[in-house]
């Protein structure tokens, strides 16, 4: 059910020129007031000087998901999920909808609309809330990067062109579409690339050399990669498997996980590796398993400037902030002959997110939000961020699947209690404690949001059965076409 965001509680303004402040000196500030009491004189320069001295960050302050099992009745609107996780995420940030100066959307699969953030925005009134200074509109097409890459957008908006408070929004209901049409509409995709690479060819007007896109093509994209990995590092089809283990034991965990069962003790369970090795193939290297689990739901972030927060008295210390950015690309789809270089974007990201975070490195992290839409993709990312060094990381993965297995023995299925050593070593795969995209839900180019949205939940320190002990700084990325656009941030509890 839908709140009515019109009774969401706000802090009052306390003057409409506050915003002015910063940019004048406390000399003219003291000196520019009405005569007031000593009193109200005080509380405006406490105001300016803690706002003044803030060095300028952008924080998130609401997070909200919504992932559900696909329908066969009429799959839920792009526009209705969106409406419910902005108005929550509104809420949980103590804002109102006409406190937002910009809006980010990425494309949804199910429902192709022209300027997604534009059409979302006019459906659900948005434009009519601050006529006086209207709402500026972004459209992100990064493909399953596309919720980072519009958080760091959003980012860019507050720092850089002086708006204050940004939503970033996302839904999909892949998982009430037929199995067909989602086979279709994701085929076709890479299919028209195919086409225009022949018919270049034919004219003589590229020298690129025409790739083959079997069906499925996303997924034979990632076995290419697959392959590749396999021939060039060793790492072993059960490797692989094992991301499918690691990620169910922690989607056992999450209450909102595709993966939980309510009537499993405690709802913890995981799939075992015998389940992943008969499961049934959907490419030579990789089975239905092991492939991003389609699913129907939605996103919002609510992101602003800290100084913002601040005049609103809605500014505390240990709200998550953005420390670290990066992003790259790489071709669309593998061509048949891969180089190491040729999909270096990932490792390029990470780089760049590490640099711009004051040259931070893997030991600075506590939590890793990695995009997973195949294990290749995952083991890809491992060893980008440096959890896993190049071409081990399969083996990271065994040893993470090692430590949970022994720690099952002689308990079946049974759920780990609380404080086993285990749950409580920070060193156990800090990856994905939501279950990724391959066991939380993946509603199309959603699931990096859920990403950032877990990292946001542990920071908070609010991710509960599944919180990381004192994790201070999480590192999240997203990943677009086959492994073609890599956006990654770097965020921190604020001091």
């Amino acid at each position: 059910m839908e709140q009515d965001n019109s009774q969401l509680p706000r802090v009052a303004e306390h003057n409409s020129s506050l915003a002015s402040w910063l940019s004048i000196d406390s000399f003219h500030f003291q000196h520019s007031l009405p005569a007031r009491s000593n009193r109200r004189v005080t509380v405006y320069r406490n105001m300016f000087q803690r706002v003044a001295g803030l060095p300028r960050q952008v924080a998130i302050v609401g997070a909200k998901a919504l992932v559900q099992k696909g329908s066969k009745a009429a799959a839920p609107s792009t526009t209705e999920m969106i409406g419910r996780v902005l108005n929550s995420a509104l809420q949980e940030a103590q804002l109102q909808v006409s406190d937002l100066d910009g809006l980010i959307a990425v494309p949804s699969l199910t429902e192709n609309h022209f300027m997604e953030s534009h059409y979302q925005a006019t459906l659900l009134g948005l434009f009519d809330t601050r006529p006086a200074r209207p709402l500026r509109c972004r459209t992100i097409d990064t493909g399953g990067a596309g919720p980072v890459s519009a958080l760091l957008q959003a980012e860019q908006m507050i720092q850089n062109e002086e708006l204050e408070c940004v939503a970033v929004v996302a839904a999909d209901s892949v998982g009430s579409m037929p199995s067909h049409e989602f086979l279709e509409k994701a085929n076709s995709i890479f299919f028209k690339l195919q086409q225009q690479q022949q018919q270049q060819a034919g004219n003589g007007t590229s020298t690129t050399t025409t790739t083959s896109f079997p069906s499925p093509a996303i997924p034979h994209g990632y076995d290419k990669i697959t392959r590749y990995q396999m021939q060039h590092y060793g790492i072993t089809r059960d490797q692989l498997r094992m991301a499918v283990c690691l990620e169910s034991f922690h989607a056992g965990m999450h209450t909102e996980s595709l993966y939980y069962r309510k009537n499993h003790p405690l709802g913890r369970q995981y799939t075992s590796l015998q389940d992943v090795q008969t499961a049934t193939e959907v490419t030579p290297n990789i089975s239905i398993l092991e492939c991003a689990r389609r699913a129907d739901g939605a996103a919002c972030l609510i992101l602003a400037s800290n100084r913002f927060l601040a005049r609103k008295e809605l500014y505390h210390k240990g709200t998550p902030v953005i420390v670290g950015r990066g992003e790259s690309s790489g071709p669309l789809y593998p061509p048949d002959q891969i180089q190491e270089s040729t999909y270096s974007s990932c490792n390029e990201a990470m780089a760049g997110a590490y640099a711009s975070a004051g040259n931070m490195n893997v030991q600075d992290i506590d939590f890793f939000g990695l995009y997973d839409c195949f294990p290749i993709c995952l083991v890809r990312a491992l060893e980008a961020c440096g959890l896993a060094e190049t071409g081990r990381g399969g083996d990271y993965l065994q040893q993470q699947y090692d430590r949970l297995v022994d720690a099952m023995k002689n308990k079946n299925t049974a759920p780990l209690e609380a404080d086993h050593p285990l749950l409580k070593d920070p060193s156990f795969f800090p990856v994905n404690t939501h279950g990724g995209l391959l066991c939380y839900g993946a509603p199309w180019e959603v699931p990096a949001m859920y990403n950032i949205i877990e990292a946001v939940h542990q920071l908070r320190g609010v991710a509960s059965g599944r919180q990381i002990d004192n994790c201070r700084r999480a590192l999240v990325f997203g990943n677009g076409g086959v492994l073609s656009a890599s956006a990654v941030a770097i965020l921190a509890n604020s001091s």
